[in-house]
């Protein structure tokens, strides 16, 4: 058990911040409740405070750290009402909110695997470490906003050492308490509890890895990790985990929450690199907390100094590849797909100038569409495989546009038989409908579009969670299907076309579950992941 005593309370008897200032409000009400007759608005607020920080009582610092950053810290109100901390809610207001009765005392943290003297080590144990530093370090989110926090922990190299990694250890896995009765809403979180992450060895080892027990001169608030976290500063913000309860030093690299999410979107190093973009925007700049424009995004953010060795010749990122990879992140990219995806109408519009929609003009119109909408379907549903195969994570911005523009042909396929076709008579559609089984799988395969394109927004994927958007939305491959068999139920003698469609659904769908068979298999075995160490996600 690590010696070097410092402190004669335990942290079991810090009176949490918001708990003390509670008890003042009421003693202060008590005393005025007598003389103020009125403003019960007012006076319920002070007898029942609404308290949403939870911080500590001040820590004693020993000492100021030389890795601390000159720039001017983010307030403490912003770093403790802007937080992503999915145990506690997807909404940025949420950990504040959620995370306020959260028990961190007691709290034990394991270091186990491969170690000579593994240890379970309680708060108390964990401060009697080393000498606590405060240290003001920037923070970059991978969703391209920052913050400045002054920090108090010290390196995580003294808890390292305490327990002696063997030659066996190469990376350091960590994980994060899940509680679902303190976390109910990390149910609609999306991703896989418990959140872990990992950190090759020596990049744990660095000076600048921070075993971090408080911040702003205090123990953490609930919503920032408390008891302890992790911060390393110069990767984006969701490697520094939060609320540790397991330390493992292991052979190979581990399974990190958000890799296993998307691989291709958050990378295992995920080192803030400016020239690299993410997927669905670009790293280039970020947005600091409490301002208004927006600054240039710094390599490493700003500790090449201290970092940049750890990664010597291993970006093998070619400089055309980061032309092409930057354009298809830039907004331009997304004009000159939309431009692309509407020259069919381009295209249509010319037939009708000219007067060559053949001699059933609706007709024509209607197997247009359909085509397209099959079109558009299947490219959507083309977007993840090719992403993959082709190592060009920056194709999922494009997916929820190609998504709606299938949706838009088939409004125009769907309208064109509501009104060319029947006139808006009810009565007839009910009956075609009742008699054509083709019109009657392609209506269901319209209305199962409909909540598709309602809830392709972000606003939705925060409502709905993650996981439970994720399941609805792959129910686009039922609509594909129906779509396809509406097609060949159409077509009278040359199926061809719907035949083809149907072949490119088929190869898209055991992909599909050949991935999904193949993660499971490595989820199990946790394989070793071969990764670039300065991708930006």
């Amino acid at each position: 058990m690590p010696a070097n005593d410092r402190a004669e309370l335990t942290y079991a008897d810090i009176t949490p911040k918001s708990t003390y200032l509670n008890r003042r409000e009421v003693l202060r009400a008590m005393g005025i409740a007598s003389a103020v007759a009125f403003g019960g608005k007012v006076l319920s607020k002070i007898i029942a405070p609404q308290t949403v920080v939870h911080a500590g009582t001040k820590l004693n610092v020993a000492s100021k750290s030389p890795f601390s950053t000159t720039e001017k810290p983010t307030s403490f109100e912003d770093v403790t009402h802007y937080n992503n901390f999915y145990e506690f809610g997807t909404a940025k207001s949420d950990p504040a909110k959620y995370a306020q009765n959260f028990r961190t005392s007691p709290w034990t943290v394991s270091i186990e695997g491969e170690v000579k003297k593994p240890v379970k080590l309680s708060m108390d144990d964990i401060l009697k470490i080393a000498p606590l530093e405060e240290r003001i370090y920037r923070h970059r989110c991978v969703e391209a906003w920052s913050i400045v926090v002054p920090w108090i922990g010290y390196s995580f190299s003294p808890l390292a050492n305490l327990v002696q990694p063997t030659e066996k250890a190469k990376f350091v896995a960590f994980e994060t308490l899940y509680d679902p009765s303190q976390m109910p809403q990390a149910r609609y979180g999306g991703i896989e509890f418990p959140y872990v992450e990992g950190l090759r060895l020596d990049e744990a080892m660095n000076p600048l890895t921070l075993l971090c027990v408080g911040m702003y001169g205090e123990t953490l608030a609930n919503q920032d990790g408390a008891p302890v976290r992790l911060v390393v500063p110069w990767k984006y913000g969701y490697k520094s985990i939060k609320s540790l309860v397991k330390i493992r030093f292991v052979k190979d690299q581990p399974r990190t929450t958000w890799n296993d999410y998307s691989a291709s979107e958050y990378g295992f190093y995920s080192n803030v690199n400016p020239d690299v973009d993410h997927p669905r925007w670009s790293q280039a700049t970020e947005r600091r907390l409490g301002e208004i424009f927006k600054r240039k995004t710094l390599m490493f953010n700003g500790y090449s100094d201290q970092v940049a060795g750890l990664y010597s010749g291993m970006d093998l990122k070619s400089f055309t590849e980061r032309i092409v990879r930057k354009f298809l992140a830039s907004k331009w990219a997304k004009v000159a797909v939309f431009l692309l995806c509407i020259t069919p109408l381009a295209f249509f519009a010319d037939r009708a100038l000219h007067g060559r929609l053949t001699a059933n003009p609706v007709e024509f119109i209607q197997h247009f569409t359909g085509d397209w909408t099959l079109r558009f379907l299947l490219i959507t549903l083309s977007i993840t495989p090719l992403r993959r195969l082709l190592n060009i994570p920056e194709l999922i911005r494009f997916r929820r546009m190609l998504g709606l523009l299938a949706f838009f042909y088939a409004c125009l396929h769907v309208l064109t038989y509501l009104g060319p076709d029947q006139s808006f008579n009810v009565a007839g559609m009910l009956k075609d409908v009742a008699k054509r089984r083709f019109i009657a799988v392609g209506f269901l395969a319209f209305l199962f579009l409909i909540p598709l394109a309602i809830t392709s927004t972000q606003g939705w994927i925060r409502r709905l969670g993650g996981r439970r958007w994720q399941t609805l939305h792959k129910s686009i491959y039922v609509i594909a299907i129906l779509g396809v068999v509406h097609y060949y139920w159409l077509v009278k003698s040359d199926v061809r076309k719907p035949l083809f469609y149907a072949a490119i659904l088929a190869l898209l769908f055991l992909w599909r579950v050949g991935s999904w068979l193949l993660k499971r298999r490595q989820t199990a075995l946790t394989p070793t992941r071969a990764a670039n160490p300065t991708q930006s996600v």
